[in-house]
């Protein structure tokens, strides 16, 4: 006969101590300490302005027209006296519904030949799924900085110069950026789970394991 020891339960205050201890030692690990006024600001002083830059097709343009974007984007990352960081994020992308629905289309269609292609592509989508492969990809500009001002004042610029060559770029907001680290902090949680939204001071997530 197997006997089980009893287990002492913690008092709530206890269990509120032990919780706050755990948050702290995640925020001790963690490079950054804050996230307000559209930027990162880092434990060492430093804060982070983030560009947003949305994907851009050249393979379909001419080679013209490739030459006169290669050369936009060449002189405005070159003309930055200060250091910056480009960062390439790969993101899950939740298919489930789309899955769904092709399957609820190819079940409801009549036409043999249509619900042959519509199977033959839910096969496809399903294998990409549990392949791990569908991914979207984003891309950002990381501009740090000593003063918010400067930093910020720095990224419209850039942002403005890079869309000369006919790039979609944007100043991230603080809700942009908590996105941007939840999905590198949490990349396989990123498929199915939000970050949380933006209600003041920004306090990072706990890790647990």
């Amino acid at each position: 006969m197997a006997f089980k020891l009893p287990v002492k339960k913690k008092p709530p205050k206890q269990q509120q101590v032990d919780n706050t201890a755990a948050r702290k030692a995640v925020q001790d690990w963690l490079p950054w300490k804050d996230i307000a006024g559209g930027v990162i600001t880092r434990k060492d002083g430093q804060v982070v302005a983030v560009l947003k830059v949305e994907p851009f097709n050249l393979a379909l343009k001419s080679e013209n027209e490739k030459m006169r974007v290669i050369t936009a984007v060449h002189e405005a990352l070159n003309g930055q006296r200060e250091a910056f960081q480009i960062l390439s994020l790969g993101r899950p992308v939740d298919l489930d519904a789309y899955l769904k629905g092709l399957q609820d289309l190819a079940r409801e269609t009549g036409n043999p030949a249509r619900k042959k292609l519509l199977q033959e592509y839910t096969r496809y989508v399903a294998t990409l799924v549990a392949s791990g492969e569908a991914l979207e990809r984003r891309y950002y500009i990381l501009l740090p900085g000593k003063e918010q001002v400067e930093v910020l004042q720095r990224a419209h610029e850039l942002a403005s110069n890079l869309e000369r060559s006919g790039l979609k770029v944007r100043v991230c907001s603080d809700q942009e950026i908590i996105d941007l680290l939840f999905v590198f902090t949490h990349p396989a949680q990123a498929a199915f789970e939000r970050p949380p939204l933006f209600a003041g001071p920004y306090l990072p997530p706990v890790l647990s394991g």
